[in-house]
């Protein structure tokens, strides 16, 4: 069996219930003006809708660029993700998701120019917008100008994590290490791993729409269950990284559980509360964190502010 050649930009897509906006998706990909080769790696999770046919009109027209990933059962978001991922052959990966969509038809050609002259980079990235079902602009600078500038891990850590349909990375992470497999915010983990091998640098301009809708994975959540997921993600990262990264991870951990603790205070969850609460005094102990005092003395004295998130 003849072997293709390695693709230089493979465009890992994950897609469920997406049909309305699929094919708005795959044509900004296949509207990019490059001149290197491409292929787009496809994980349709068995959605009940019209996607997996669209999915499977669109190979038959680009036989050469579109490549399937099709399970027979629904593995879920992150498993899905995880398989596309370790399918790309690319020297260097994008990433765009069935909802969202590309609106810079030299993305590609411009991200590729940028890392072959800054070999320094392990990801570029840039602005974007968010837009609503119709793709109306709600916000036109998705990225704050606060965070166009480049990052290394460290910062990456504690400041500011990338939008992820901006992006275009080294293949530098072949497989997701095994703590990362299970939690929600997998993007935010993928960069992390990149940020070993290089910085992770802003190219100015939006070239993207980032759509928010009542079916996007994040959306159909909650504040209170977005943020456990992300704190599950923050702790799998302080386990992985180790003390030397605890200064940059445990501030941000830290205003997940104040935050949360609040809200479950606020709301006379108490037994959910203690819960949480032992948790924070655990992860501070590992981590010699000075905030649970300060923390507890605001409990203790009734001084505990009230919680930003929305109830659940």
């Amino acid at each position: 069996m003849e072997t293709q050649p390695q693709p230089m930009v493979s465009v890992m897509m994950i897609t469920y219930n997406h049909a309305p906006y699929l094919p708005q998706a795959l044509d900004s990909i296949l509207m990019q003006e490059r001149d290197f080769s491409l292929e787009i790696v496809i994980g349709e999770d068995c959605s009940p809708d019209n996607t997996r046919a669209i999915v499977l009109d669109y190979q038959r027209r680009y036989p050469d660029i579109i490549r399937p990933l099709l399970p027979e059962k629904n593995i879920g978001a992150m498993n899905n993700q995880v398989q596309v991922m370790e399918a790309c052959r690319g020297r260097y990966v994008a990433v765009l998701e069935g909802d969202d969509y590309w609106t810079d038809p030299r993305k590609l050609q411009r991200q590729v120019d940028y890392l072959n002259a800054h070999p320094e980079a392990a990801l570029v990235f840039t602005d974007c917008s968010l837009v609503d079902e119709q793709g109306q602009i709600i916000q036109e600078h998705y990225v704050p100008a606060r965070a166009h500038r480049n990052y290394n891990l460290r910062e990456l850590l504690q400041e500011y994590c990338p939008p992820t349909l901006t992006v275009l990375y080294r293949n530098v992470v072949p497989t997701m290490p095994l703590p990362f497999r299970k939690v929600t915010n997998g993007d935010y983990a993928l960069f992390s791993l990149i940020a070993e091998h290089g910085t992770l640098n802003y190219l100015p301009g939006i070239t993207a729409h980032y759509r928010r809708h009542g079916g996007g994975v994040w959306s159909s959540q909650n504040q209170e269950k977005q943020f456990r997921n992300n704190l599950n993600t923050g702790l799998v990262m302080l386990n992985y990284f180790g003390p030397e990264y605890y200064a940059n991870l445990m501030p941000v951990l830290n205003w997940y559980y104040t935050q949360l603790c609040a809200l479950l205070w606020q709301q006379k969850r108490y037994k959910d509360f203690w819960q949480l609460y032992r948790d924070f005094a655990s992860v501070s102990m590992q981590t010699k964190n000075k905030e649970l005092p300060a923390f507890t003395l605001k409990l203790l004295t009734g001084r505990l502010p009230k919680s930003t998130l929305h109830p659940a």
